[in-house]
């Protein structure tokens, strides 16, 4: 009888334990499932809101005259690449044509600090623009002409490309003073600019001094400034010529896996995951924004918006 009952508290002793380290189990892996889901969220909602700045036609450096100027939002995201009308900049009821260069105004939520070039009807200026509305209003006169200004994260940094050369100049915002950020390229001009990690990466879209015949050589800074540090190409083929053709929006994609994008003149948004020189892959096709049913071709510049 002692020894029936011996089993007995055993077998219910083991049950009690599996039934407990089942619970256990289930509510580990309901913990680890919230947390993941936490995490996914935190990362979603870390990524930040793109905007491309849009010119109404035209191609080249310096931006030809008489473009109208638009932000749209751009969601890499997805499959076709979203593309959808935010603002036409405007200083009260006027609309600013050539505006260059665009980037975040670190932590002020809607609005983002813009440039003008040299055919600008407000030329030579460095702009607050409200990103939902396009209103604008003039804080400086910039030093130099211009062209797809970056911030630095919050670090109070901005670089810009001197309109129509590759000369990399360190901007004051706001006064709109910029003094030599690194020494003139080594290709004509830079046709685009954007950060990747702690640096700063430029493109000439129609050179092909790094991987011939292909085009769109990348010239990486340190955010420091001085002597270009590392070179790339987005390896555009040549049957691809429209995808890189200046003026460039340029930016790195480290949320929806495009990694580096550009945004041509001729309306073509393409992407490469590696820009390693000479080696696969080439870029692949995005988006052709003419198709949309938005009348732009000039895709001038990216923005990040946190």
């Amino acid at each position: 009888m002692k020894k029936v009952k011996l089993v007995l508290f055993i077998a219910t002793s083991i049950f009690g334990m599996t039934f407990i380290s089942c619970q256990k189990s289930e509510v580990e892996e309901a913990n680890s499932q919230s947390i993941q889901k936490q995490q996914t969220s935190r990362s979603v909602a870390a990524c930040p809101s793109t905007y491309a700045l849009v010119l109404s036609g035209g191609f080249g450096t310096p931006v030809p005259a008489g473009l109208t100027s638009y932000i749209y939002k751009v969601d890499l995201c997805s499959t076709p690449v979203g593309y959808n009308f935010a603002s036409a900049i405007k200083i009260g009821a006027t609309p600013v044509t050539g505006v260059t260069g665009i980037c975040d105004m670190p932590g002020i939520v809607d609005y983002a600090w813009a440039v003008t070039g040299v055919n600008s009807n407000f030329p030579k200026r460095l702009l607050k623009v409200q990103i939902s509305t396009g209103n604008a209003s003039i804080v400086a006169v910039t030093s130099v002409y211009l062209q797809d200004i970056e911030n630095f994260g919050t670090t109070g940094l901005f670089v810009a490309i001197q309109e129509g050369t590759s000369q990399l100049m360190k901007v004051n915002v706001p006064s709109g003073a910029a003094t030599a950020f690194a020494p003139i390229g080594v290709v004509p001009q830079y046709n685009g600019l954007t950060v990747v990690g702690n640096n700063f990466q430029a493109i000439s879209g129609t050179t092909n001094a790094v991987c011939p015949p292909t085009t769109g050589d990348i010239f990486e800074y340190l955010s420091t400034g001085g002597n270009y540090i590392a070179k790339y190409s987005y390896k555009n083929l040549t049957a691809n010529a429209t995808w890189t053709m200046k003026e460039l929006g340029f930016h790195f994609d480290n949320c929806c896996g495009r990694r580096w994008v550009v945004g041509s003149s001729s309306n073509i948004i393409s992407n490469n995951t590696n820009i390693a020189p000479c080696v696969l892959p080439n870029p692949t096709f995005l988006l052709n924004t003419s198709l949309t049913g938005q009348n732009f071709f000039a895709i001038y510049d990216f923005m990040a918006k946190p």
